[in-house]
């Protein structure tokens, strides 16, 4: 601004001494100074609105700049909020299921029973065997039954002072009897050591297999197993359904592939139940 009023003056003194040289006899007349300061005034003008526009913008930009800021303050607090509230959700889910796993167990195993995370697991996709944020000091014992909210997931095989290891159902060293549900009088053992031609196959699908104890049960896919009270396991824990069902005719057995409920490829926390005294 006084750059541009220093020009304004010098330009008026110009200017007038234009007048008074050519004041009186002028050929041109003063037509051409009037034009002159005309062509000047227009520019001046031009110069002026220049300035306002830009000045303008200027101003909003810092007004815009300020808002984006406010913007990213509140994006990053709105993203903050949705960490905590996924967290506290997981959470919640996680009680839940480690509630409903409870109505697997019969009472009289409820007294002692530990709730713990997932530390650790073997290689590759599926959870054949890993490792529990619990041990001793926490109440856990050997061949202790570990569950989810889906039902059996295996059993506690080795006991350290704060951890301990444990194998899935789809370990090969891992086997459970159960029953079908629809006749407690049909019962089998879930091992991961059959006979069938295609057992690579459905282990990596993440897939039980067994067998029955006679050709005669009446299986049929879509039949739920549960476990059956023999051995280890308490009686009534769900273990899957019933997928395919094949004879084998030479060997007199009836062997059958089951979908666990249980997603051997995510177990996260779980519940420990001290094992039955079955002498």
């Amino acid at each position: 601004m006084i750059a541009t009023g220093i020009v304004a003056i010098t330009l008026i003194g110009i200017v007038g001494i234009s007048i008074g040289r050519f004041g009186g006899t002028n050929p041109a007349g003063p037509g051409v100074v009037l034009d002159g300061i005309a062509s000047i005034e227009g520019g001046f003008n031009k110069g002026f609105v220049f300035l306002k526009e830009n000045l303008e913008e200027l101003i909003n930009y810092k007004k815009n700049a300020n808002k984006i800021a406010k913007i990213e303050e509140q994006k990053e607090d709105l993203e903050q909020q949705v960490i905590e509230l996924n967290k506290k959700l997981d959470e919640v889910e996680s009680l839940e299921s480690l509630k409903k796993s409870l109505n697997f167990i019969d009472e009289k195993y409820k007294a002692n029973r530990v709730a713990a995370s997932v530390v650790a697991k073997n290689d590759g996709n599926w959870y054949d065997s890993f490792t529990i944020g619990a041990g001793s000091e926490d109440g856990v014992k050997k061949d202790s039954i570990v569950v989810n909210g889906n039902g059996l997931v295996g059993k506690v095989y080795e006991v350290s002072k704060n951890y301990s290891k444990a194998i899935s159902l789809l370990d090969s060293k891992s086997s459970v009897s159960f029953k079908l549900m629809k006749d407690s009088n049909y019962k089998g053992v879930i091992t991961q050591n059959t006979t069938l031609d295609n057992k690579e196959s459905y282990k990596n699908k993440g897939y039980l297999q067994g067998y029955m104890f006679e050709t005669s049960y009446d299986v049929l896919p879509g039949d739920v197993v549960v476990t059956s009270g023999l051995g280890l396991y308490p009686e009534g824990i769900p273990i899957g359904e019933v997928d395919k069902v094949i004879d084998d005719k030479n060997k007199s057995m009836k062997h059958i592939v089951v979908k666990p409920y249980v997603n051997f490829k995510n177990v996260e926390d779980v519940t420990i139940i001290e094992p039955r005294n079955i002498g």
